[in-house]
């Protein structure tokens, strides 16, 4: 019987077609941007360009890779299948059409944003009937977290186009990579601990309800606090300057606080886990490494809003580090465990692990000694290298049906 186009083992999971997608766009756009910092070609953005780097990485690449995770998780969650076949591939092509946002194209530019748009609405719209119901409550924060996400990409685009104040779009997309982190907290606070007691013998850990519901919780006190703060910060109300120079060094400080506690309370979890018994398996020690730099993200963080280091340092240990490294851990285990292999790294995926950690580490700390051009160019070849290590050895795992015959 000849399989249909919707029926191949490609659409059978929404994992493949973001991990592959995802990946392949993932390199692809930091090479044109590392093409634009050196002025080898022509800027081809009509918005400001560390803007345009900033959305296409966060709605772009991660996005692609956490809407993999997101639907594979919640249809083990649920016992139900939400997304596959013909919706899985309309929902890639939109994400795939909202790429072109911001290049010069006139009203296709627009229109593309429109895409761009509907891909999170038919997230939400898919999501909704399945995490409503009251057997589903305690996922429930899934959602709300993606229809933040969905207003700060909005006021992100809008912002960037000078629709809304321009200086805000960093604000934004900031806020914006702080949902998705916490949506990766959510769902590796879920899957971390159990990938550990799969593979190590005897392995245990202290659960700690208490801290898991401040987890849950404290993020949206983040983003009050940050949007109050941004707000004072560029408001023209000149007339009430006192209050307005009051309110942000206030708000500042309570932005410094609440990282401060995201920093403590995400360290005690860490460590709860007991990542050094993970030594022996690279697989499992780079998702503990992701989130050893998701910690320190919020240390630098919260530093950063007190003026202590840049800024820059702290988003790309939260980015490059955190959601980069704990992005590449799960793609390369969650490729080979769905799709019936042996979940083990390969030589090459290990390299690629060290590899990239340095990138992180060349990211973050060089800033701080003033040396941008090494950070930038040495941790970008590092993030393309890995990348296209993952692209050529996992394309035909991903492209391909199960060796076992199951179906997903």
């Amino acid at each position: 019987m000849k399989t249909s186009f919707f029926e191949l083992s490609f659409w059978n999971t929404a994992f493949r077609p973001f991990f592959w997608f995802g990946s392949l766009f993932g390199f692809l756009i930091i090479g044109i941007w590392l093409f634009v910092l050196a002025n080898m070609i022509n800027n081809p953005i009509q918005v400001n360009a560390i803007h345009w780097h900033s959305y296409e990485m966060v709605f772009g690449f991660t996005k692609a890779i956490v809407l993999g995770f997101l639907f594979t998780a919640v249809q083990n969650w649920t016992n139900s299948t939400i997304l596959k076949g013909k919706n899985l591939f309309y929902l890639l092509t939109f994400w795939l059409l909202g790429r072109f946002s911001f290049y010069s194209f006139g009203f296709l530019s627009y229109l593309s944003f429109g895409f761009d748009i509907c891909s999170d609405l038919m997230v939400i719209y898919l999501l909704v009937p399945k995490l409503i119901v009251p057997t589903q409550k305690h996922n429930r924060p899934l959602l709300y977290h993606y229809g933040l996400f969905t207003i700060f990409h909005i006021l992100s685009a809008f912002s960037a186009y000078s629709i809304l104040d321009s200086e805000q779009t960093l604000l934004y997309v900031h806020l914006s990579i702080f949902v998705v982190l916490f949506l990766i907290l959510i769902i590796g606070g879920r899957v971390v601990p159990f990938f550990s007691g799969v593979v190590i013998q005897g392995y245990s850990f202290k659960r700690m309800p208490k801290l898991e519901t401040i987890l849950i919780y404290l993020p949206f006190v983040f983003y009050i606090a940050k949007l109050l703060q941004g707000y004072l910060s560029n408001s023209k109300l000149g007339t009430i300057t006192p209050f307005h120079e009051l309110g942000f060094s206030l708000f500042a400080l309570l932005s410094f606080f609440v990282g401060f506690v995201l920093f403590v309370s995400n360290t005690i979890r860490y460590i709860s886990w007991k990542p050094w018994k993970s030594y022996q398996r690279p697989i499992l020690w780079i998702l503990y490494l992701g989130y050893f730099w998701v910690c320190l993200g919020f240390l630098l963080y919260s530093l950063a809003e007190i003026n202590v280091i840049p800024i820059s340092s702290a988003i790309h240990s939260l980015t490059v580090g955190g959601l980069g490294v704990f992005i590449y851990g799960m793609i390369t285990r969650v490729s080979l465990g769905h799709t019936g292999r042996a979940i083990v790294a390969s030589k090459l995926t290990v390299f690629a692990y060290l590899v990239l950690n340095l990138s992180v580490f060349v990211r973050v700390v060089f800033p701080l000694f003033h040396e941008y051009k090494l950070a930038y160019y040495g941790s970008g070849i590092g993030w393309i290298l890995c990348f296209v290590i993952f692209f050529v050895q996992y394309t035909t795992i991903l492209l391909t049906p199960r060796p076992d015959g199951k179906p997903t």
